[in-house]
């Protein structure tokens, strides 16, 4: 059954204001290029009860590339808490969902202004969906995520995780990435406990490393107005 959910848009584009929509699924993905204000302001939405229209909003807005939506989804990002939030002592929301669409609306957009949001998300986030999604958008950001602050992310949780999947995520986004300071991160991979999947993974990430780039920690790249770089800082 849809679900039909009463949302206030009350947004002025150019000196227009538009009304009150009864919103569905069908509607939300009806919505075009010129409805990307629209897209946002419902992506936005804080409410618990809304949360099926914001992630359908969130991925309209990833299918459109809509780049002057990535701040909203960087904040999509860190949607909710960790636990659980009962509406009505009947129902339960899974905040989660909202995160994991909007890592995947961003890897969809290719900004690398949402690099270190992505890295962040992935260090922090306390459910293994979340944080695999994190992992897998920055791998499709390729380049664009060679940054000190992000590889930095991926080989400590490359390091401290025991999970095989999040495991092979890292090293399939390491070999993306292409940076060639990768290398003896993925090798420990091949050489280490993990499932033989996981090491033909790793290996294959090897043959991607860009051998004929600087190593990011060698270079200026990623360094201006980053600060400390700690897996704990956005």
């Amino acid at each position: 059954m849809r679900n039909h959910i009463m949302i206030a848009f009350l947004l002025v584009v150019g000196g227009w204001a538009f009304a009150a929509h009864n919103v569905t699924e069908e509607y939300i993905n009806s919505l075009g290029a010129e409805s990307i204000d629209q897209l946002m302001v419902a992506a936005a939405l804080e409410d618990p009860d809304d949360v099926p229209v914001k992630i359908k909003a969130i991925l309209r807005l990833g299918e459109l590339k809509a780049k002057e939506a990535v701040p909203v989804l960087i904040d999509a990002l860190g949607y909710g808490s960790e636990t659980i939030i009962r509406v009505g002592g009947t129902r339960k929301i899974y905040t989660y969902q909202v995160r994991l669409v909007a890592a995947k609306a961003l890897a969809q957009i290719g900004d690398e202004r949402a690099v270190k949001a992505l890295a962040s998300r992935a260090y922090q986030d306390e459910d293994l969906i979340v944080k695999r999604a994190a992992v897998q958008a920055l791998g499709m950001m390729g380049s664009k995520a060679k940054d000190k602050y992000v590889l930095t992310i991926l080989y400590d949780l490359l390091d401290k995780t025991p999970d095989n999947g999040l495991v092979a995520d890292i090293c399939e986004a390491l070999g993306k990435i292409g940076d060639k300071s990768s290398f003896v991160y993925l090798l420990r991979v091949t050489q280490g406990p993990y499932l033989n999947s996981v090491k033909e993974v790793a290996q294959k990430s090897i043959t991607q490393i860009k051998w004929n780039e600087p190593n990011v920690f060698e270079s200026d790249k990623g360094s201006s107005g980053s600060g400390t770089q700690t897996p704990y800082t956005k």
